[in-house]
């Protein structure tokens, strides 16, 4: 029964309690006592005792001395007040002589003069020359044109109270000064460039349009004040070459559109030149030479081959007379014909213009025809 009950309680069955019963009662094993000693670490080892302290060092004794502190330094004596100096009287400025009484001064003077030479030929007599004991002596001519006097001196004290005549030249009034800091004046060059290329083929018998830009800041006089910032544009207009032999285009600008704000000056009539000042831009120049020639030199090659052609095909008779064949009438007929229509192709392309192409880009320069006077935004 024990061995049966063994096995179920192994088993995890007790039948009840029966099995438990009879288990608990038959043995109950017993364990020995744990040994703490197993699992504990063994101890550490004690300390070592703690050195001893080190002598200390034997120096030698240490001597302060206490010495006074020296005497303050006497005060300086304070320096005697410097005399005022003495104020120089101001210079005296003489006043500017009065022009008049200069002038009333010389006159004065001149006739003062003019009066004792008068004097002098008063009591000048003819001079005489001794000729001998039996002879008369000559006695000079009277000589009245020496005392004559010469035509009054404008500044005689006679002449001092009449007024001057008018002045009758053509005159013009001048302006008032004006603030040159906002003034571009007519001896300004204004750098600009070609925003858009210019070809005179397209609308030749009127005016094209061209916008130039400027490349720089342009200043006003007396000062670093930006009138016209750079960026603005110049709305400007082209004429095509009148002429064969034309080989520039004038540029006339009438309107610029400031920079930032937009502000417009219109009317403005200002001439476009080259980098060097000179009138007129120049460019690409086509003459159009095979255009206006060069069909006129086709049908004239093609006549002459034709008539050279027709001469050689000629043939000689028994008599010996040489007979005309009938292609060479009818190359003389085309010669003729070709002749018509070289000199009417001529008449219709001998008048063609030139093309001038300025590239995009190009540097030139603005004139202005008038002054600008650029207000001062508020």
């Amino acid at each position: 029964m024990n061995g049966f009950c063994d096995i179920a309680l192994v088993l995890g069955m007790t039948f009840s309690g029966m099995c438990s019963d009879a288990g608990q009662g038959a043995h109950q094993p017993t364990l020995p006592e744990d040994d703490r000693s197993v699992w504990e670490l063994p101890a550490a080892p004690p300390p070592p005792p703690p050195a001893p302290p080190p002598a200390a060092p034997n120096f030698p004794p240490i001597i302060i001395k206490r010495e006074a502190p020296p005497p303050a330094p006497a005060p300086e004596p304070e320096p005697e007040p410097m005399p005022e100096p003495a104020l120089e009287p101001a210079p005296q400025v003489m006043p500017k002589p009065d022009p008049y009484r200069l002038a009333l001064q010389a006159a004065w003077s001149r006739a003062q003069q003019s009066t004792a030479r008068n004097v002098a030929l008063a009591a000048y007599s003819n001079p005489t020359v001794p000729m001998g004991p039996d002879e008369p002596p000559l006695i000079g001519t009277d000589l009245p044109k020496i005392g004559r006097r010469i035509s009054p001196d404008p500044l005689d004290l006679k002449q001092i109270g009449k007024e001057p005549e008018d002045y009758s030249g053509p005159r013009k009034v001048s302006s008032l000064p004006v603030d040159n800091s906002r003034k571009i004046a007519q001896d300004r060059y204004i750098s600009v460039q070609l925003e858009t290329g210019i070809n005179t083929q397209v609308g030749a018998d009127e005016p094209g349009s061209v916008i130039l830009q400027t490349t720089r800041d342009v200043y006003g006089y007396h000062g670093r004040l930006v009138l016209v910032p750079k960026g603005s544009r110049l709305v400007c207009t082209f004429m095509a070459p009148s002429d064969m032999g034309s080989s520039q285009i004038g540029i006339n600008c009438e309107r610029i559109l400031m920079a930032g704000h937009r502000a417009e000056i219109v009317d403005i009539g200002s001439n476009v030149t080259n980098q060097q000042g000179w009138l007129g831009v120049s460019g690409e120049v086509d003459n159009r030479f095979w255009q206006r020639y060069g069909n006129a030199f086709l049908l004239t090659g093609i006549s002459t081959a034709v008539r050279y052609a027709a001469a050689s095909t000629k043939s000689e008779n028994d008599d010996g007379e040489v007979a005309t064949a009938a292609a060479e009438k009818a190359s003389e007929e085309l010669s003729n014909k070709f002749g018509e229509i070289t000199a009417d192709m001529l008449e219709k392309t001998i008048d063609l213009k030139p093309i001038i192409q300025i590239p995009q880009g190009t540097r030139l320069q603005i004139r202005p025809a008038t002054d600008w006077y650029i207000k001062e935004m508020e």
